[in-house]
């Protein structure tokens, strides 16, 4: 098959650029011919597809001026964004298009391009952007105001305004609001793609309760390879965090348990915007160490002398990916018991799950896998065997393959 695959970016930035890259080498070794489609930008990689990319707009700073006003409209639609596309469907005839993060730099003008080709679509829900302003929803008592309500989707354009619950930006947070509800209203993604993919269960209820077609959404769980990994069931002794560096991530939550046990090592794994804060609130605290951004065979090293790798999300997340990272090593994960964790680890079997602001019940979990190996080493087995079983791969990349054949068959249907 011939197959774009849509997205922003078409560089390494973040969890959907990851999974769209991984995604896009595996159907190449399959034998498909992949097609990508993304904005402009000095870091995309080498693409023969390139000159039908729609220029470059600034998003990472809000500014009231000509490149700002560019960027607005081109949330709401894209005359170029909608000619590039369907340039590329006239000049490649693609067999179907899997669509991931498209919002602000490419817009759903590209689902009218494709729909006007009767091309199918695909496309995978990499956060709440689709049923919500905001792309992260913070758990109950979680937001940085924990007394405001989460912005969502029956919130006002004057009330999400003055929230600037995006950017910390009246301006962007108005854009985000209005463009939301400019694209719901008109059914921009419900109406023009064929298939959703949702990573969990969690999400597709989500997206259902908010008037999505149950039958266009399908379940996928991310995978992982095992056969990448050899798993390590011992230890050095430490628990371990990876990832970003921010607010919603709940490193904080990491540095409070650590001041609590003295005794037990944690290593932080990231960086990010929070990143002095967080390093100012651990001062004087021995137990606790930044290691900085790793990749490769270090993080690989890191995961392998972890006792446990820590998840305290403060945000429901679709999927967090790193509970499969954790799990392809053989170990146990300690979770935030919000969004699609539950469906990734599952408590007591392969790790532990607590509320995101019940400290004490942090605490508790941490000395439970830290004091108790029996405990911990069933675990870390039973985590291992989830991976190479209810969340190998092979099983993800077979659905991908089935939303897929649906899609061509319900656009035939509809001929």
């Amino acid at each position: 098959m011939r197959i774009i695959q849509a997205n922003k970016f078409y560089f390494m930035k973040g969890g959907a650029e990851r999974y769209m890259l991984d995604l896009s080498a595996w159907l190449a070794s399959q034998g498909h011919e992949i097609l990508p489609f993304a904005m402009q930008h000095p870091q995309n990689l080498p693409a023969t597809t390139s000159p039908f990319f729609p220029s470059f707009v600034a998003t990472e700073n809000v500014r009231l001026n000509l490149a700002g006003a560019k960027t607005f409209l081109r949330m709401f639609f894209s005359s170029e964004a909608w000619q590039k596309m369907a340039q590329l469907v006239d000049a490649k005839r693609p067999d179907v298009a899997h669509v991931h993060n498209i919002y602000t730099q490419l817009s759903p003008s590209i689902l009218d391009a494709l729909k006007s080709r009767r091309v199918p679509v695909v496309m995978t829900v990499h956060d709440h952007h689709l049923i919500s302003p905001q792309y992260n929803v913070w758990a109950a008592g979680c937001g940085p105001d924990a007394s405001v309500p989460s912005v969502g989707m029956s919130t006002g354009i004057i009330a999400g305004t003055l929230s600037r619950f995006h950017k910390n930006s009246y301006a962007a947070s108005f854009a985000q609001v209005a463009a939301f509800k400019f694209h719901y209203n008109r059914g921009s993604y419900r109406n023009a793609v064929d298939v959703f993919l949702c990573p969990s269960d969690y999400i597709r209820r989500k997206m259902i309760a908010a008037g999505f077609p149950e039958a266009k959404l399908r379940t996928n769980h991310y995978g992982a390879d095992p056969s990448s990994v050899a798993p390590s069931y011992g230890h050095k002794g430490y628990m371990l965090y990876v990832g970003r560096l921010s607010e919603e991530k709940g490193v904080e939550t990491v540095i409070h348990i650590a001041r609590q046990l003295p005794d037990v090592p944690f290593k932080i794994v990231g960086t990010g915007p929070e990143e002095d804060r967080l390093h100012a609130l651990a001062h004087g605290s021995p137990n606790i160490e930044f290691v900085g951004f790793r990749s490769g065979e270090l993080l690989a090293e890191l995961y392998a002398g972890a006792m446990a790798v820590l998840a305290p999300s403060r945000v429901h997340e679709i999927f967090p990916l790193i509970t499969l990272e954790a799990m392809v090593h053989g170990k146990p994960v300690i979770g935030s018991s919000v969004g699609g964790m539950p469906e990734v680890v599952e408590d007591r079997v392969t790790g532990l799950l607590v509320a995101p602001n019940d400290l004490h019940g942090w605490v508790e979990a941490v000395m439970r896998l830290a004091f108790d190996e029996d405990f911990r080493l069933g675990l870390a087995r039973n985590a291992r065997l989830a991976a190479e079983t209810t969340f190998h791969v092979k099983n993800h990349h077979a659905r991908v393959l089935k939303a897929y054949e649906d899609a061509l068959a319900m656009r035939s249907a509809s001929v």
